[in-house]
């Protein structure tokens, strides 16, 4: 099911739905119930849902949110940091699937290398058009398109690998693990990828930051699970009906 609103976002800007049309093939969704399910998603697990909006659009607006809402989660706590404020943002976006600053110089080396033409971007294409069909949405649609796009984006801004395509394999005949991610599909950065990126140095964050990164992250983690379980929830109660 995550799957599944993770294609919601991307064909759907929750805040743009038009009330008036509905989804497109046989589906029993209208995209008033979407918005409905996404509304009800942001007042029970607002960070959550500020954190999807990010991962799978590229966000601007939840981005800033997220942001301001770091900053009054450390003042509630006392804390006044400028590596705390760094490093919770770093996290958001570790969640969020963006590279963080000292992962950039590898993904550009990377994308240097398989990514050379419009033409290494077939597969995903392939990719969208099997998901479209397979949710009975016209290839035509405003949809469809938007879909496409949106795949594209992540390609290019994401921490997909752009090795083997997030897929965690490479080779055609005889697959086998992709060393440039090691079979996870995405170069995932870890808590030295977060210290260099802060600035800090490694016992400065083990002391002070670690415990701070740990349980925001937890929360946000929580907080993404509960948006994407109430969603879920309220589109099954819509199709039932």
């Amino acid at each position: 099911m995550s799957r599944s609103i993770e294609l919601l976002v991307k064909m759907f800007d929750p805040r743009c739905v038009s009330t008036e049309s509905i989804a497109r093939g046989r589906s029993t969704l209208y995209r008033e119930q979407i918005l409905a399910a996404f509304t009800q998603a942001e007042k029970e697990a607002f960070i959550g849902y500020h954190l999807l909006l990010l991962k799978y659009r590229f966000d601007k607006f939840s981005k800033d949110y997220l942001t301001k809402y770091i900053d009054l989660w450390l003042e509630a706590k006392g804390i006044k940091d400028k590596f705390a404020v760094k490093a919770l943002n770093y996290v958001i976006d570790r969640l969020a699937d963006i590279p963080l600053p000292t992962q950039y110089k590898r993904l550009n080396a990377l994308r240097r290398r398989y990514l050379r033409s419009q033409y290494a971007y077939t597969k995903e294409i392939g990719k969208t058009q099997e998901i479209t069909n397979n949710k009975e949405i016209d290839k035509n649609s405003k949809e469809a398109r938007e879909l496409r796009i949106n795949v594209i984006k992540e390609m290019k801004k994401s921490n997909i690998c752009p090795r083997c395509h997030g897929t965690g394999e490479i080779g055609r005949e005889q697959k086998r693990v992709c060393p440039s991610c090691e079979g996870k599909g995405r170069l995932i950065a870890t808590n030295d990828h977060l210290i260099y990126s802060i600035g800090c140095s490694g016992e400065y964050f083990r002391c002070y930051l670690h415990a701070l990164v740990v349980e925001f992250e937890q929360f946000a983690q929580i907080q993404m699970s509960e948006a994407e379980s109430i969603i879920k929830q309220r589109l099954k109660a819509e199709t039932v009906d």
